[in-house]
């Protein structure tokens, strides 16, 4: 990882001597947005779609991406050329640059792009997962910023219930874990939270795929659903679909990945086999 390119500011380094002063706000006041997505068998899929949210967050929190699109993709596919690793993780990170009193922002943020190799392949999901609650309500959800402090202060407690990720509610409605969308299989219907969610793009193309199998609903979903329902899972970018078997302590359904959970998963990996196959190298189409 040490040994790893990255992009820092109109600058390729390695890894380990990529630095930012301290007076950035994103270290002083928690003030960035990010986004991430995969580079497999040296091919991006969904690139397009990923770009597109992360030059949104930086419209909705006021941080200017200082570079046009296809320069960014430039240095996007030239950083994976020379980093060379074929299955990798790239992280887009907009901070708010750096500020003399530590608290206005300047007019220039500081721009990085992370490029580090992928152990474990997404879609590999085991017996499932678990959950633990938090009451809490992101602001403006349809960001990726980088104030990730509610769930990282929880790692104690989940990693004693044996969890990978916070479900968040509020007044009764379930929105999303920290780093996933999260569904239910309920009477033969997926069901899955809007509004107040981030717009995932592994959730938007597993909601297309889904579409095709079994009835769809975007809406309000209440905590107590989660009981009712007779399958759970979750998506993301670095996991894809994993179905998840207790929240809080709470058995879903019969505690064991679901069917329904099993066949919309094996039809999105058939469906990302298939976009990678029509993907140029480091370009989505």
């Amino acid at each position: 990882m040490l040994y790893a390119l990255c992009y820092i500011n109109n600058r390729f380094l390695p890894f380990n001597e990529a630095k930012l002063h301290i007076s950035d706000l994103g270290l002083q006041r928690g003030y960035g947005i990010f986004d991430y997505f995969l580079e497999m068998d040296g091919k991006v899929p969904f690139l397009e779609d990923y770009l597109d949210r992360f030059y949104r967050s930086g419209v909705l929190t006021g941080l200017d991406v200082p570079l046009e699109r296809e320069m960014l993709k430039e240095k996007i596919l030239w950083l994976l050329g020379q980093n060379g690793f074929r299955n990798s993780g790239i992280k887009l990170v907009l901070t708010g640059g750096y500020s003399e009193d530590l608290y206005t922002p300047p007019s220039d943020p500081n721009f990085m792009i992370l490029n580090l190799p992928v152990t474990h392949p997404p879609g590999e999901f085991g017996e499932g997962v678990k959950l633990i609650l938090l009451d809490y309500v992101r602001y403006m959800p349809e960001v990726k910023t980088t104030f990730y402090f509610p769930s990282i202060a929880l790692f104690p407690r989940m990693k004693a219930a044996g969890a990978i990720e916070v479900l968040y509610h509020h007044s009764g409605l379930i929105s999303e874990t920290t780093r996933a969308n999260i569904f239910l299989v309920k009477e033969g219907r997926l069901v899955t939270p809007s509004p107040g969610v981030l717009r995932g793009i592994t959730r938007m193309h597993v909601l297309n795929v889904a579409k095709q199998l079994l009835p769809v609903e975007e809406r309000e979903v209440r905590l107590e659903e989660l009981w009712e329902c007779d399958e759970v899972f979750i998506t993301g970018t670095s996991k894809h679909l994993i179905p998840v078997v207790e929240i809080e302590g709470r058995q879903i359904g019969d505690g064991k990945p679901g069917e329904w959970t099993k066949v919309i998963s094996g039809k999105f990996e058939d469906f990302y086999m298939q976009v990678i196959s029509e993907t140029p190298a480091g370009f989505s189409g």
